[in-house]
């Protein structure tokens, strides 16, 4: 006996708007000063293969250059620098803010613990005075 197919064997199907490849304008030339490539159709890039490294290198050189002046978070002393991510104007000043950072953490668990049996020391009282 066989078993009865509850699918479509069909594996053809609409193709949705996600698979479909879009084509851009014919004619597109490399945006490279002096580069007279002509651009696929199916090339989404406004530079041609041996360009397009190139021009995103410049972006990124670009980018990672700009310095900017910021106001250091632990001491509010300002500084430039050219690093995104940098918060501080020095290492002590970072090592200190990890310090207070570290020891602020430290007191709020130690108050935590505190509270935690103070509770339970209260709770054990109405039990032991609610018992006799």
């Amino acid at each position: 006996m066989s078993t009865p197919v509850t699918t479509s064997l069909n594996t053809w199907r609409p193709v949705s708007q996600a698979d479909r490849v879009t084509a851009r304008k014919r004619g597109r030339i490399c945006a490279v000063e002096g580069c007279d490539t002509i651009l696929s159709i199916y090339n989404p890039a406004r530079y041609c293969s041996v360009h397009v490294d190139e021009a995103q290198d410049a972006c990124r050189l670009r980018l990672a250059h700009a310095t900017r002046t910021l106001a250091c978070e632990h001491c509010g002393a300002p500084f430039e620098t050219r690093n995104a991510h940098r918060r501080y104007c020095s290492d002590r000043c970072r090592m200190a803010a990890f310090s207070r950072r570290k020891r602020l953490a430290q007191r709020a668990e130690r108050r935590l613990e505190q509270r935690t049996a103070e509770a339970a020391a209260r709770e054990e009282a109405q039990r032991v005075g609610g018992a006799a």
